[in-house]
């Protein structure tokens, strides 16, 4: 009875996610709207079938009610898009869901008896747990993108100024420096860059749209540094580099943080380890004294 429920379930849902496929929603107009203004659409190009469950899949994502703006920044900084995001949590929340109901499909098989209740709760919460399991590791990798976006940020303004140092202005200073790397910080300078060039824009401003998009309040600090740069001298020009040290230096002493807990860390399975060795030794010797 139980089994055949389940079935029905299964096979019913089939059938909608079938029909959902074939005959997906309209996309609303503004959405088609700002894709055009996204450099990374992919309207014109080949969209694979994997592609295309990613975006319903983020389509059914995007009604829940999660925050848009930070999740928006954190896939910015990851690298990642909605789509693989959407795609990622709802293959989890499939395989954690679907593996307790193929062990207990196998127990059936060898006549082992487990109750569907339990089953049924395994199921819940391990779906739960892979569901959110996505979500975990976008923001480990976000975390990892910023530290290495501080790195970028202290090289850039060591740039900018030793470009003002040659005589070169702070705009094409700035537009320069942003030229000579090719880390993912410095792509998504040389964007903002031009695009606030081909909107005849301040290059500032579109520093601060970007460090507001990143969520980066160190971005925001080197926007209004250059802004000043360019407005009050050379004495603000000349205490870039120690901005960029500033930055070093944070981010030297995070890895310091970061090394001393690590260490803390290790030191729990060295006491397990040594607690094992201590039994390991002594149990012979207990086991002949509680013989005799």
């Amino acid at each position: 009875m139980i089994l055949g429920i389940i079935v029905g379930c299964a096979l019913g849902l089939g059938i909608v996610l079938t029909v959902w496929g074939l005959y997906p929603p309209r996309q609303p107009l503004h959405k088609r709207l700002d894709d055009l203004d996204d450099p990374n659409c992919t309207t014109n190009k080949t969209i694979t079938q994997t592609e295309k469950l990613g975006q319903h899949s983020a389509r059914l994502l995007s009604r829940c009610k999660l925050p848009q703006k930070q999740l928006a920044s954190s896939l910015r900084v990851s690298g990642y898009s909605l789509e693989q995001l959407a795609l990622a949590k709802v293959a989890s929340l499939v395989i954690g869901g679907a593996f307790p109901l193929g062990i207990w499909f196998v127990a059936l098989l060898v006549k082992v008896w487990v109750s569907p209740f339990l089953v049924a709760i395994a199921s819940l919460v391990m779906g739960t747990l892979m569901f959110l399991l996505p979500d975990l590791l976008l923001r480990q990798k976000t975390k990892e993108q910023r530290k290495d976006f501080r790195h970028q940020m202290s090289v850039y303004l060591d740039l900018v100024g030793l470009h003002l140092s040659s005589g070169s202005g702070i705009e094409r200073a700035m537009v320069e420096s942003a030229k000579q790397g090719t880390a993912w910080g410095f792509v998504e300078l040389q964007r903002s860059l031009q695009q606030a060039q081909l909107a005849n824009k301040p290059l500032w401003g579109a520093l601060e749209k970007l460090a507001e998009d990143l969520e980066s309040s160190e971005l925001a600090e080197i926007a209004a540094w250059l802004f000043l740069a360019g407005n009050s001298g050379s004495r603000v020009r000349s205490s870039l580099h120690i901005k960029a040290k500033g930055l070093r230096e944070r981010a030297l002493y995070e890895a310091e943080e970061e090394a001393q807990l690590a260490t803390e860390r290790m030191s729990l399975p060295v006491v397990l380890l040594f607690a094992g060795f201590l039994g390991l030794i002594g149990y012979p010797a207990l086991a002949a004294i509680a013989g005799s």
